[in-house]
């Protein structure tokens, strides 16, 4: 049977440390599931690795993955990151995302072609990171996957308000419309691809309920790009996963991911953000990118003081700390550790010694 090991869990949970241990004791290779990790030049604000290893010399760095302590990380610096270019006024606005692109059906290809390669050479795969979406498109599947992006229809809805595209959602799609939560509400970019799904699902459908007319030109609904294609044959059934999860108080996060962030600081954080503006990498996109990213780049640009984007930043870290243990409702069969405890890693690799053995 074909296994593959998963470990999730929130920012400061120390889960790439953790992989790497488990990889020299059961024979693994470690795949990213971090949606950052996958540019380059953006190491120490992802946490590619812990500090400590960042600085090791012995560190190998190819293309598409790194060697640490002798394991082999997938995943790292994929794609590269946008320059600032003088035409591009607004890198946010719909359709300048082309620009740079890595989506959840990239991941999915990657790393389900990476999988396969690791299980034919009879070692373990070890999918780690705190990107939700990436583990349960991995793990479970996502019907949307196979939506290819509609440059079209970008165009028609980029000059839109956030209020207008919200409208339009909830006339094409009044369900899903009021079941998003308020970040994505205020997210055009979100927004704009939950219409862009829901005008898909609609089009394709045998049977289209009233609702989904829309205003939009038909032309735009055929002009969709050819989407990632994935081998089907790549993707493993549910049951050759095991999914553990690590979490903790949130105030026991708060308090390491401050540590972690005073140590980024410390050690190199502000001169990545300056080598990457330095490198006329588009600061907008940089903006994107938020947390270390978001907050430094605006200080080096002063638009803020030091204090305050060390502020933000930490604010904003412990918000996307809350923000990934939703996650964990909606795995199934996922097996938690908590890190606040004692004895929790001599837990967890018993049970991965049950299931791999």
């Amino acid at each position: 049977m074909k296994r593959v090991l998963v470990i999730y869990g929130p920012t400061a949970t120390g889960k790439t440390d953790l992989a790497i241990s488990l990889a020299k004791k059961f024979n693994g290779e470690i795949i990213s599931a971090d949606s950052r990790q996958v540019y380059r030049g953006l190491d120490i604000g992802t946490g590619k690795v812990s500090i400590q290893k960042l600085s090791d010399p012995a560190i190998q760095k190819f293309e598409s993955f790194w060697v640490v302590d002798g394991v082999r990380i997938h995943g790292f610096d994929l794609v590269g990151s946008p320059v600032h270019e003088p035409g591009l006024q607004n890198y946010s606005k719909p359709g300048s995302e082309a620009l740079v692109r890595f989506s959840a059906a990239d991941f999915l290809k990657f790393a389900s072609t990476t999988m396969i390669r690791i299980i034919e050479q009879n070692k373990l795969p070890i999918v780690v990171g705190g990107t939700g979406f990436y583990i349960k498109t991995l793990t479970s599947g996502v019907d949307t996957i196979g939506i290819p992006a509609n440059p079209v229809l970008r165009r028609q809805l980029a000059d839109l308000s956030v209020g207008e595209l919200y409208q339009k959602f909830e006339s094409i799609d009044p369900n899903r419309a009021r079941s998003m939560n308020r970040s994505d509400r205020a997210n055009p970019r979100r927004l704009i691809r939950a219409i862009e799904i829901a005008i898909h699902k609609s089009f394709t459908s045998e049977e289209s309920p009233s609702t989904t007319s829309t205003t939009l030109s038909t032309s735009s609904l055929r002009a969709s790009e050819p989407t990632s294609e994935v081998n089907t044959s790549y993707q493993l059934p549910a049951t050759s996963y095991l999914l553990l999860g690590l979490t903790a108080p949130n105030n026991f996060l708060y308090q390491r991911a401050d540590w972690w962030l005073d140590q980024q600081l410390a050690h190199g954080m502000i001169e990545e953000v300056q080598k990457l503006l330095d490198h006329k990498i588009n600061p907008i996109w940089l903006d994107s990118l938020g947390l270390e990213y978001r907050w430094l780049s605006r200080y080096l640009l002063r638009k803020i003081s030091f204090k305050e984007a060390v502020a933000r930043l930490k604010g904003d870290t412990h918000s996307f700390i809350r923000r990934q243990k939703t996650w964990f409702r909606k795995f199934k069969n996922i097996q938690l550790f908590d890190i606040s405890k004692d004895n929790w890693q001599k837990e967890l690799e018993k049970k991965l010694q049950l299931w791999y053995h």
